[in-house]
C-alpha cells in the first residue's frame, strides 16, 4: 500500500478544538512571559517600571497557559512528531514560569518563624494626599497605636487634626511642623532624639522613640519618588534611601511610609536582598493593596509598606480607609525577636 493508499485512521490527524487550545494558550502565554521577564529583570522608571507593579496579575496568566497547553499537548497523540514536541516544551515553559510565580509570591502568604520575644506595640501609616485626607477620621483609625507616620502632610493639615489625637499622641517631629510638606511623626512615647534624612522630592524623617515595650526604636517615615518625578530621581532616591538605612546601627527600626513602589519592584527586592523584610510578609497577610484607594473599585497594587530589620517580627499586619486620600493605610502589631 502506497503512502497515498493509507487508511484513513493511520494518518496523522488534528482533533476537533486543537488549534482553539494552542491559540488561547499561547495568548495567555504573553502576558505571563511579560510579567516573567519584568520580575527578572526589573526596570528603570517610567512606562516599563508602571508596567511592572501589577506583575502578580500577568504571572497568575500561567495557570490558564498550562491548562490549554497541557490539554493540548495530551490530545496530540496522533499528531506529527514535531508538533507534539513543540507542545511538550510549551507545557514544560508554561509549568516552569507558574512555580517560578508561586515561589516570588508564596511568602507574603506564608508568615514567618520569627518569634516574638517582648510585648508587641502598634505602628500605623497613611499617605494623606498633600493634607486632603479627612482628619477626624484619620485620627479615629490611627487611635489606639503607639507611633502614627503620615506623608504628604502639610502644616494647615497637621493643624487640623484634633486634639484627642495631640494628646494621645504628645510627641512629634517631622517636615509640616516646620512649614514643609513632607513626613511626620507622631508618638505617644518620648522622641529622644529626630532627623531629616537627606533631600528629596518629599521630605522623609527618622526619629528614635523610647517605648516601653522594645526600648528605644528608630521610626523612619519615607516617601521616595515615583518613577515619574523625573529622569532617574526613583532609583536615585531609593538608592539614597537604602544607603541612609545601612549607615544605621542595629537599633531595632521600622521603616513605614509610601514606597511608590511593590514588592516585584527592583527598589524594593534590594531593600529586601539587604535584609529588611516587609511587616505584611512576616505576618502572611498574603497580597496587600493600597493604591489607588479612592475608587469605585479596590485598589490594585501595593505601595505602603511597613519594614522591620532583624532585631523585629510582626504579629499582625492590615490595612484601613480613611476618606478623602488615594491610599490606604497600613496598620503593624511588631515585637522584638531574639
Amino acid at each position: 500500500m502506497t503512502r497515498s493508499e493509507q487508511a484513513w485512521d493511520t494518518r496523522a490527524r488534528v482533533r476537533a478544538g486543537q488549534g482553539w487550545l494552542v491559540t488561547l494558550g499561547l495568548l495567555a502565554m504573553v502576558p505571563a512571559l511579560v510579567a516573567t521577564v519584568l520580575r527578572v529583570f526589573p526596570p528603570g522608571d517610567d512606562g516599563p517600571a508602571l508596567l511592572a507593579s501589577f506583575i502578580p496579575y500577568g504571572l497568575v496568566f500561567w495557570i490558564p497557559t498550562l491548562v490549554f497547553l497541557g490539554i493540548a499537548t495530551i490530545r496530540a497523540r496522533r499528531t506529527g512528531a514535531v508538533a507534539r514536541v513543540s507542545l511538550v516544551l510549551l507545557s514544560l515553559v508554561a509549568l516552569l514560569g507558574l512555580l517560578a510565580g508561586i515561589a516570588w509570591q508564596a511568602p507574603a502568604f506564608v508568615g514567618s518563624s520569627r518569634a516574638a520575644t517582648t510585648e508587641s506595640l502598634t505602628i500605623a501609616s497613611l499617605n494623606v494626599q498633600h493634607g486632603g485626607a479627612d482628619p477626624e477620621s484619620t485620627a479615629q483609625l490611627a487611635s489606639g497605636a503607639d507611633i502614627v507616620t503620615f506623608v504628604e502632610a502639610t502644616p494647615d493639615w497637621v493643624a487640623a487634626l484634633p486634639a484627642s489625637f495631640r494628646k494621645e499622641f504628645p510627641y512629634a517631629v517631622g517636615a509640616p511642623l516646620q512649614s514643609n510638606t513632607g513626613s511626620v511623626i507622631f508618638a505617644r512615647h518620648p522622641i529622644t532624639s529626630s532627623e531629616a534624612l537627606p533631600a528629596s522630592s518629599f521630605q522623609q524623617w527618622a526619629a528614635l522613640v523610647d517605648t516601653p515595650q522594645l526600648g528605644p526604636l528608630r521610626v523612619v517615615a519615607v516617601h521616595p519618588c515615583n518613577p515619574f518625578c523625573g529622569p532617574g530621581l526613583w532609583t536615585a532616591e531609593h538608592t539614597e534611601l537604602r544607603h541612609w538605612l545601612a549607615r544605621q546601627d542595629d537599633t531595632p527600626t521600622v521603616v513605614a511610609g509610601d514606597f511608590n513602589a511593590v514588592d516585584d519592584h527592583g527598589p524594593m527586592r534590594e531593600l529586601y536582598a539587604a535584609g529588611w523584610r516587609s511587616a505584611a510578609n512576616l505576618a502572611g497577610a498574603g497580597y496587600v493593596r493600597t493604591y489607588p484607594a479612592d475608587r469605585r473599585i479596590p485598589p490594585l497594587i501595593g505601595i505602603d509598606h511597613i519594614l522591620l530589620n532583624d532585631r523585629l517580627t510582626a504579629t499582625s499586619f492590615s490595612t484601613f480607609d480613611v476618606p478623602w486620600t488615594d491610599h490606604r493605610g497600613v496598620r503593624a502589631d511588631i515585637a522584638g525577636t531574639g
